[in-house]
């Protein structure tokens, strides 16, 4: 009884698999956020940028041997690993330009006090 009802829903299963349609729209973003995020990540965000790329190179690579369901995941991982890259990136240009006007804020308080004197 038990073997009767395991090996129809085995073989679902298995159908299930192989009709799995190429991941296109998935790889279409991921390569899309990567290269967004390429520019703009290399330089702040280098270590994020990498683990994107790294995903869709393997994305890439599931993809040729026909391993559908494992591409559509490491594509939507490297796309959320390049959207985290570019976040990351963002981050730190943010918290420069935010020290850079510090600095000039208090250079002027600075020229503003020695000419009070």
């Amino acid at each position: 009884m038990i073997r009767k009802t395991l090996i129809p829903l085995a073989v679902l299963a298995l159908a299930a698999c192989a009709t799995t349609d190429a991941p296109e729209r998935e790889m279409g973003a991921a390569r899309a956020m990567v290269s967004q995020a390429r520019p703009v990540a290399a330089q702040d965000a280098p270590q994020e940028l990498a683990e994107a790329q790294q995903k869709l190179a393997r994305a890439e690579a599931a993809m040729q041997r026909g391993h559908y369901e494992h591409a559509r995941i490491l594509a939507e991982q490297a796309e959320a690993d390049a959207k985290l890259a570019w976040t990351v990136a963002e981050n730190v240009r943010v918290q420069r330009s935010a020290a850079e006007v510090q600095d000039g804020t208090r250079a002027l308080r600075e020229e503003m006090e020695r000419k009070g004197r």
